[in-house]
């Protein structure tokens, strides 16, 4: 795709990164499907689960801030309750719908909770957002661009202070050391898209090249679900911590390197097709879709069904992918259903 076309054709590239996003949203499905439904098995070890898991939710990371500087046109106060509508407030609504759904099955289960005030009642329901925590750290990440942008005009500047700052935090910033550098540089690939266009079959085939290897090295082990980012300086003895720092590194470039790979990808492949169309149409829902998953997938499907004895070839590339595919479209007749503005602005943060 050439340049003047994408310059000229701006609903043509919103519906190839809607495609992307499309294609982002059914991996997570797949990786929830091959983490959520099988027992007796380390799903860390699971060559198709490290290959999603290394690069898929980066990619989320790195399309949110390719949109981001549009972002900048709000004052702070209309920014704070845009993103908090569209993104906290889902959070905390579905944090309440799994507090209530999880304390009701404990409760016929045998297992009784007792609340001795409504603070202790709080507390509970906020851990539950634990299992929509993408809301939560991308609200984060869009704010301290956001405040970063404000103080420094700079761009640059902003980015590596705000990085530096997240490095050394200890208050609430262990994702954003694995999420923020890829959001920025998804910020700094649209400043630079027509340079991106310019030299998209190379960067296609470095990123391809650079992804291949860094997969070579790459294990489950090394997601920030087992191996975390603490906090580089170490506050309480005043010394650094380097702790995981090669693994947190290496983490950060296989993700950069597979988000830009299939950017790429998907520049050069996009088409009219009927299949990128059913893509785009996906990636206009992602958020949907994402909280509808943790309910059906990671509650009911690790709850009801089990392939315990199944071959991990067949079950990791056959039988997910397409339990994937039926849950994608339970999804979308959900939506459908709940085609009502109150219930999208509650549950999904449409506005």
């Amino acid at each position: 795709m050439s340049l003047s076309k994408i310059e000229t054709g701006e609903k043509k590239r919103i519906e190839y990164i809607d495609a992307l996003k499309g294609f982002a949203i059914f991996l997570v499905l797949w990786g929830h499907s091959l983490q959520y439904l099988k027992s007796g098995y380390d799903v860390f070890k699971n060559p198709v689960f490290e290959f999603i898991y290394s690069f898929h939710m980066p990619l989320f990371f790195m399309i949110s801030g390719f949109f981001f500087r549009s972002s900048l046109k709000l004052n702070i106060k209309d920014y704070l309750v845009k993103k908090g509508l569209q993104l906290l407030l889902p959070c905390f609504v579905w944090a309440i719908i799994f507090f209530i759904q999880g304390t009701i099955i404990d409760t016929i289960e045998g297992r009784e909770y007792f609340f001795n005030n409504w603070l202790d009642v709080l507390k509970h329901i906020l851990a539950s957002t634990w299992g929509v925590w993408f809301l939560r750290e991308l609200f984060i990440s869009y704010l301290i661009a956001y405040v970063s942008l404000k103080l420094f005009k700079n761009a640059w500047l902003a980015c590596v202070l705000s990085i530096s700052l997240v490095l050394i935090s200890p208050f609430l910033a262990e994702l954003q050391r694995v999420f923020l550098p890829v959001f920025w540089a998804g910020f700094f690939l649209k400043d630079y898209y027509p340079l991106f266009l310019k030299h998209i079959k190379k960067i296609f085939i470095i990123s391809a090249v650079a992804f291949s290897i860094c997969l070579l090295f790459w294990n489950g082990n090394y997601t920030m679900y087992v191996t975390n980012f603490p906090n580089l300086i170490n506050f309480e003895e005043l010394t650094f911590n380097f702790t995981n720092i090669n693994i947190s590194i290496f983490r950060l470039f296989i993700g950069l390197f597979g988000s830009t790979f299939f950017f790429a990808s998907f520049e050069i492949l996009y088409s009219d097709s009927r299949f990128f169309s059913w893509l785009s149409k996906i990636g206009i829902n992602t958020l949907a879709i994402y909280l509808l998953q943790r309910l059906i997938i990671e509650y009911w499907g690790d709850k009801l069904i089990d392939f315990p004895n199944m071959n991990i070839w067949i079950y990791s590339l056959l039988v997910t992918p397409l339990i994937s595919l039926v849950i994608l479209i339970i999804c979308f007749m959900v939506i459908k259903i709940l085609n009502n503005k109150y219930a999208e602005l509650l549950l999904f943060g449409k506005t």
